[in-house]
């Protein structure tokens, strides 16, 4: 009482909240973890998506929206539901959906949204690998800045034998904040390297000291202590830790301990994943992201001098998923059919509006553009048409603007003739697109 007068400050009980997080002894439950949904789905309320285009959308969500959580995920590692609350407001946000219209049509999968654009998606948040990302912070701290506050705070609470054993070793149980950084330990330990100095701070089994870590080779009958054990108290009695048969991998991997010179200095980590050995989040997340993921042929398109809107269509229509008659029949929502550019009565695809449609081929071969027989190829993927059509520019950059302005306007003219019975010759549609081009490159 005497500080807190003296200081003029005032004194509260946990569960509390400070600096705009939740502080308690147990894990925060559902009412805590509240108010971050509620501040995004409130940034929301000042914007309607109606006004906005989709593109302009997808920008709000990632620049706004995504970026509102990352507090609280450099702290907590979010419980799924949390995750879940905010994509849902994000994803309605994208695609126009709310109470009151009902829902709208998800033209894209939440997990090809959330690639990077390079790998076909529109480069928002992925949360949960954002999450994992940002917390590591903290074990990364653990190894190379030791004498920090909270690297003397941890040693001092989950080190429990000596003062000797490195931080992936000691006591995996504790806080919940404790253990949901334990529970992120294996992503450490692909993402770094030990830098040898006394070995003592490096685990024999499961930091990569060598050519990699031989937690994959680890024999399960091995003692559990063992297992925990450093570099340099491994190194003596190898022939006890030796996995039996031994492998050629094995014997350079133990030639190679055998062979350390250790020094008084401390070990410290690499981070694999930049140049500079430091560890940052950004790093992480664009390896993880991008894991198995096969680099996008058409990312070029974002590149283009065109409008967001524009570049937003034509990531759709490389995807196959902008609304034409086939695809609103399977999705079940009724729609007369038949082709108003050339007065087909077949059902409309991409593939026929943009490419196959006597009124676009036509249309082509006014602005210089001979498609080449093979695109009429029925059993040709329209992604390899988009491709082999863009490669008719012969990288000329204003010629792609052009072949992507055309495409734009063909699908302009389409909804114009479908939702207001209006429609424009050829050869004004023609110069449309030539002047809209040409504004593209000289503005954009």
């Amino acid at each position: 009482m005497i500080f807190t007068s003296s200081l003029n400050v005032s004194t509260s009980a946990l569960p509390l909240t400070y600096l705009g997080l939740p502080l308690s002894l147990q894990r925060p439950d559902r009412l805590s973890f509240q108010p971050l949904v509620d501040k995004i789905r409130r940034r929301l309320a000042g914007w309607k998506s109606s006004l906005l285009s989709r593109a302009g959308r997808v920008l709000l969500a990632s620049s706004v929206l995504s970026t509102i959580p990352v507090y609280w995920m450099s702290v907590f590692k979010l419980p799924q539901w949390v995750i879940k609350e905010i994509d849902a407001i994000r994803r309605n946000f994208i695609w126009g959906s709310s109470h009151q219209r009902g829902r709208a049509t998800h033209l894209l999968s939440w997990d090809r949204v959330c690639l990077p654009k390079t790998f076909g998606g529109f480069g928002l948040l992925d949360l949960r690998t954002q999450n994992v990302a940002l917390l590591l912070r903290w074990l990364w701290r653990l190894y190379n800045n030791p004498n920090s506050l909270w690297s003397l705070f941890a040693r001092c609470f989950y080190d429990k034998r000596d003062h000797n054993v490195p931080p992936l070793a000691w006591n995996s149980s504790g806080s919940f904040f404790w253990r949901d950084l334990f529970s992120f330990r294996f992503f450490f330990q692909l993402c770094t390297r030990s830098v040898i100095g006394s070995g003592l701070n490096t685990l024999f089994w499961y930091n990569d000291w060598g050519a990699s870590c031989l937690y994959s080779f680890f024999d399960s009958s091995t003692p559990p202590l063992c297992r925990l054990i450093s570099l340099r108290n491994a190194v003596p009695v190898l022939h006890t830790l030796l996995p039996s048969p031994l492998t050629l991998q094995h014997s350079i991997l133990f030639q190679a301990a055998a062979s350390f010179t250790f020094t008084a200095q401390q070990d410290r980590m690499e981070w694999k994943l930049h140049a500079s050995g430091q560890y940052t989040a950004s790093s992480f997340y664009k390896h993880f992201i991008s894991v198995g993921k096969v680099s996008f042929p058409l990312n070029f398109l974002w590149k283009l001098k065109m409008p967001p809107s524009s570049k937003f269509f034509l990531l759709l229509l490389a995807h196959g998923r902008i609304l034409t008659q086939d695809q609103l029949l399977k999705r079940n929502i009724p729609c007369t059919l038949g082709c108003l550019l050339c007065n087909n009565s077949s059902c409309e695809t991409a593939k026929h509006l943009f490419l196959e449609c006597p009124f676009s081929t036509c249309l082509w071969q006014h602005l210089g553009f001979n498609l080449p027989p093979i695109l009429l190829n029925p059993d040709k993927p329209l992604l390899d048409c988009l491709l082999d059509l863009f490669a008719l520019a012969a990288n000329q950059n204003h010629k792609k603007t052009v072949i992507a302005t055309t495409l734009w306007g063909l699908w302009l003219e389409r909804n114009n003739r479908t939702f207001r019975q209006e429609s424009r010759r050829m050869g004004s549609i023609q110069h449309w697109i030539i002047a809209e081009a040409t504004l593209f490159m000289k503005s954009c």
